[in-house]
């Protein structure tokens, strides 16, 4: 099995490659498991479970165990607030750590554990301060309420070098504004499953997302 230091890069490489977390948040363990299993099977590289989510680091353990070996899929843990929530997802196992706010706790427990971390931040100065903690990658959330693509388009006017992924709760149809707004990732989650239980669905939607999160939809719509 990879180290922490070697998981890293990888979970790097798996993001450019499929470049949406999947975030697993909900009332009940039951329903985050199959949320997390479903984004997991249907090419989603990276599974987000949220400290919201009853027994979650509990969760992660079982997911990782089932997984066995090596990821993709890689499991990770977010809502991590502060360093005891950091390190009680490092001792999960966790693969990587996503905030919903700017914590040097935070980036330093990562740090120290060689873990991917993307660290939520809104303004100009909360994210150019994320940047500076060593967050691999800034979650520019919550996006929506504050002006979404545009709102990100403008602040990644002097702030272009920093990688910023969108977050906030939009729909999959949506990835392509955020995209030409200059975002590189995308954090998504019930819009990924849709309503119900239909994984068929689900995995219809997951696929739809990855297309435009790669790029690749227009293509496939002109190749039609």
């Amino acid at each position: 099995m990879a180290t922490m230091v070697q998981t890293r890069p990888r979970v790097a490489s798996s993001l450019r490659h499929a470049p949406i977390i999947g975030v697993v948040r909900t009332a009940s363990l039951e329903d985050a498991a199959h949320q997390a299993n479903v984004l997991a099977a249907s090419g989603i590289e990276l599974v987000e479970v949220t400290f919201t989510v009853p027994g979650a680091s509990g969760l992660v353990r079982e997911l990782l165990a089932r997984r066995g070996g090596d990821g993709p899929p890689w499991f990770g843990m977010g809502t991590v607030t502060s360093a005891a929530r950091a390190r009680e997802a490092v001792a999960a196992g966790a693969e990587f750590l996503v905030t919903p706010n700017v914590s040097a706790d935070v980036a330093r427990e990562a740090g120290q554990a060689g873990l991917f971390l993307v660290m939520g931040a809104l303004t100009c100065s909360e994210i150019v301060t994320a940047h500076e903690l060593g967050a691999d990658l800034i979650k520019v959330y919550p996006l929506p309420p504050v002006g979404g693509p545009a709102y990100l388009s403008v602040v990644r006017g002097p702030l272009g070098d920093i990688p910023m992924l969108a977050a906030g709760g939009f729909g999959i149809e949506e990835i392509p504004a955020y995209a030409r707004a200059g975002a590189i990732a995308y954090g998504i989650g019930a819009p990924l499953l849709g309503v119900g239980p239909d994984e068929e669905e689900a995995r219809r939607r997951i696929a739809r997302a990855l297309a435009l999160a790669r790029g690749e939809a227009g293509l496939e719509e002109e190749n039609r």
